[in-house]
């Protein structure tokens, strides 16, 4: 039990569980259920899904379809008030990129079993520019951008093989799978310590000889950002 044997009396209860919840939604990104929260912090499970379902309502945590609870992106919100802005210090790393290979620069963030787009930069010289709207969202597990964040978590049994593809060789590549003719390369990006973003370029599929080199760019942008946001 997290329940401590003395609790100071100026202390908040209900509050001081709903950040033992989040604490505890923390330790995995897996999840848990309403019944192992209620156990972790020493409570019925009735409090515990109504400290859960307050947290999902404010963005802080997220039920995922098997109805386990994982850290939602409002935290990561909360988080980067009182750290650095992850999309501040991205946005003229990733408009430096866009402008010199020529591409459309991307940044995503996890939340639960999706991805949201936070940031996109579109090359302005491009005869063909492609664009990702701000605060889309999508599977984790489909197109680059979800797949690279996924590479930077252990294994689950299940995952996609370019999933395993992408851990081995420390970026992902996709074509086609959010926009037909066009490729997707992303690496994750670590807040914390955690592959909770990844950063990514879009260019047309025509361009696929340039993977290798772009994807080089993509690695390094990727570790600059964590980084800063360690």
């Amino acid at each position: 039990m997290a329940q401590d044997a003395k609790v100071p009396t100026e202390i908040a209860q209900t509050l001081d569980r709903g950040l033992q919840v989040l604490e505890f939604l923390g330790s995995s990104v897996n999840g848990f259920t309403a019944t192992e929260v209620a156990q972790q912090i020493g409570v019925h499970r009735s409090i515990a899904a109504r400290l859960l379902a307050t947290l999902a309502n404010r963005k802080f945590a997220t039920r995922l379809a098997d109805g386990r609870y994982v850290i939602g992106t409002g935290l990561f919100s909360l988080a980067r008030m009182v750290s650095r802005d992850l999309v501040s210090v991205a946005t003229p790393m990733l408009r430096d990129a866009t402008e010199r290979v020529v591409a459309t620069s991307v940044l995503h963030v996890a939340d639960g079993d999706e991805v949201v787009t936070v940031l996109s930069i579109e090359p302005p010289s491009a005869n063909f520019r492609v664009g990702m709207r701000v605060g889309a969202r999508g599977p984790l597990d489909l197109a680059a951008h979800g797949i690279a964040i996924l590479a930077g978590r252990p294994s689950l049994p299940g995952e996609r093989p370019e999933v395993a593809q992408a851990r081995e060789r420390g970026y992902a590549v996709t074509t086609g799978e959010v926009v037909p003719g066009y490729t997707g390369l992303s690496a994750p990006v670590y807040v914390g310590g955690e592959a909770t973003a990844s950063v990514g370029l879009v260019i047309p599929a025509s361009r696929g000889v340039e993977v290798p080199e772009l994807a080089v760019e993509v690695v390094k942008l990727a570790q600059a950002l964590s980084v800063a946001n360690g």
